[in-house]
Order: C-alpha cells, then sequence, then structure tokens
C-alpha cells in the first residue's frame, strides 16, 4: 500500500494497483495527484468536496460518498458517481473494497468515514469526534488517518481515545497545517499518558510512504 497525504485530510491511496484519492481540498495542487480511479468523499463540507468536479473529469475517476455528496456531484455535472450509506461495502477491483460508518461530525448531513481494504486495511475517518462506532474496527487496522486539529473535529487528545478504541498498527495524523493547528508531538504525548504504544507516523507534505 501506497499513501501520499495532500494537505489536510486528503490523502491518496494505491493498493492492488486501484489508486484512490480521498477528499480533495479547494486548495488541494491538482498538479501533484497522479492517476486516480476512483475519489472517495467522507462528507458535503467544501474542505473535504471541494476539488471533485474537477478532478473526477481529469481523471476519469468515480466519486463515491453519502447522499449529500451524491446530489451534489450530480448537480455539478459528475457523470461517474456512486452512492454509499453506513454499512455498505461497495467492490471495487482486484479484491479492493469499501465499506463506510457513520462518524460523528454533526454539521454535516450524512459524514462518514472508509474502511478500504486491499493488501492492507486503511481507516480514514473524515471529520469526526470520538465515537464508539470506532470500537468495532479494533484489531482490523493496519493504518488510521485521524483528524488532530480540534476544528469541528477530534483534537488530539480525543484523538488518541479513537486509537485507543480501534488499536490500529500505525496512525497518520490529518486535519491540521491547512484550515488550523495540530501538534502530532501532542497526540504522542496523549498516548503515552494512556500507555499505547501504536507508532505515529505523520507525513510532510507530498510525501509517499509504503507501508
Amino acid at each position: 500500500m501506497k499513501i501520499i497525504w495532500y494537505g489536510h485530510a486528503c490523502f491518496w491511496v494505491e493498493t492492488n494497483g486501484v489508486r484512490l484519492l480521498i477528499d480533495p481540498y479547494p486548495e488541494v495542487d491538482d498538479d501533484r495527484i497522479g492517476e486516480v480511479d476512483y475519489i472517495l468523499i467522507t462528507h458535503e463540507h467544501v474542505d473535504h468536496y471541494g476539488k471533485v468536479e474537477l478532478l473526477s473529469r481529469l481523471r476519469d475517476a468515480t466519486v463515491i460518498g453519502p447522499k449529500p455528496v451524491y446530489m451534489t456531484a450530480i448537480s455539478d455535472g459528475v457523470t461517474k458517481v456512486r452512492e454509499i450509506e453506513d454499512g455498505q461495502t461497495i467492490e471495487l477491483e482486484n479484491g479492493v473494497k469499501v465499506t463506510a460508518f457513520y462518524m460523528e461530525h454533526p454539521s454535516s448531513q450524512y459524514p462518514l468515514g472508509y474502511l478500504i481494504e486491499g493488501d492492507k486495511a486503511l481507516f480514514h475517518t473524515g471529520d469526526t469526534y470520538s465515537t464508539p462506532v470506532l470500537q468495532r474496527l479494533r484489531g482490523r487496522v493496519d493504518v488510521l488517518l485521524v483528524p488532530i486539529s480540534g476544528r469541528s473535529t477530534a483534537n488530539e487528545r480525543e484523538a488518541a481515545q479513537i486509537v485507543e478504541d480501534m488499536r490500529p498498527r500505525l496512525v497518520i495524523p490529518m486535519h491540521y497545517g491547512i484550515y488550523g493547528t495540530g501538534s502530532p508531538e501532542k497526540l504522542r504525548d496523549e498516548l503515552q499518558k494512556k500507555r499505547i504504544w501504536t507508532l505515529v507516523r505523520p507525513l510532510e507534505l507530498y510525501e509517499e510512504f509504503t507501508l
């Protein structure tokens, strides 16, 4: 599995040869984004939906998202779009599948997190606070992408609770640095207080990480 962070909550993930882009925000440098087969959108807010219309057309990618995203994409003229809802699994290609989980983000109409399963299992929470739903994923996730900014979503302390509930092998913090602050070091400190030794691996902008 290859992972590239494009800032905020935007990641490019390749697993089993399937290329996915998650939550392209308005200012993302789309010239740096390579080929994309699917664009996953966690919810309808502009800092996650931002460049869907442009990138879906330029990359000929299929957009997948909850109903508010689906309706917005249709109205924006996106023709390759699929709706997904809580608990639903969509089979992609090469054994890759995406399962949606309802998250805790009250300002969204239908916020989702996505479990992406291929050669590894990755979970992108979207925007969420700590929620008991995530305990259902305990032991099932290799890589957790978790928000830490505290701006309408989990801060470092709450992110540590999410990590405690899920126990992933690796944590990559997100949702900081573009629209707000957040500290991976503080997340590590919060995990140490809980005596949880999960590896926290912050990514630099545009850095490619292979697991």
